[in-house]
């Protein structure tokens, strides 16, 4: 049985869509924002430690992104992700029918169609993408590989049956176990994740 976060799943599935629209436009996203997707046979996951998002002031990210930080709020992430959302279905990205609410806005859940096209809308909503806490970022974070580890043992500590895939891209439930998520789901699963989130990733390592 494989996991991905909550809160970042769908943000996974956008950075891996607008890296596949600007690779043929001469850029792409960073390796720490597309995430990975490991793991063999049935086994994979798309999970990095889930974080509260924040905007910073207009201008903030160096290339006007807003930056997602530990210690912000659910609503503010779904904001950002919603707004990204939204820009990509006004610059011709298709709706998900079968998923979508219907009505196009902030907090109405819009799934968008998976293509990847028109390449076009992805790189102008580029701008609106969030970019993950940096402490979140392996490429800026030099702790980032034992922080994760210990991420997942927290997560154990809370008495979930799961182990970390290689090369810390994500973590996936143990084999054989009846309950592997020890009861937790949905919001429960969420508050457990983010307390694990900031005592690992927002302690000064």
């Amino acid at each position: 049985m494989t996991h991905a976060t909550n809160r970042v799943a769908a943000g996974i599935a956008a950075v891996t869509l607008l890296a596949v629209a600007l690779t043929g436009c001469g850029g792409g996203a960073s390796s720490a924002d597309k995430g990975t997707a490991s793991g063999t046979g049935d086994v994979a996951s798309l999970t990095t430690p889930s974080a509260p998002a924040s905007a910073t002031p207009a201008g903030g990210a160096a290339n006007g992104r807003p930056q997602l930080r530990l210690d912000t709020t659910d609503e503010e992430e779904q904001q950002l992700w919603e707004t990204y959302k939204v820009c990509l279905h006004e610059h011709g990205v298709q709706k998900n029918e079968g998923r979508s609410a219907g009505v196009v806005g902030p907090g109405t859940g819009l799934s968008l169609d998976q293509s990847g096209e028109p390449k076009a809308a992805y790189v102008a909503c580029a701008d609106k993408l969030p970019l993950q806490p940096p402490e979140l970022d392996r490429e800026k974070n030099p702790n980032y590989a034992s922080q994760w580890n210990d991420y997942v043992q927290c997560l154990r500590g809370h008495g979930m049956k799961i182990h970390s895939l290689p090369d810390a891209s994500g973590w996936t439930y143990d084999d054989g176990v009846a309950d592997p998520a020890n009861g937790l789901e949905g919001p429960a699963l969420s508050k457990v994740d983010k307390e694990c989130t900031m005592e690992i990733f927002g302690a000064q390592k």
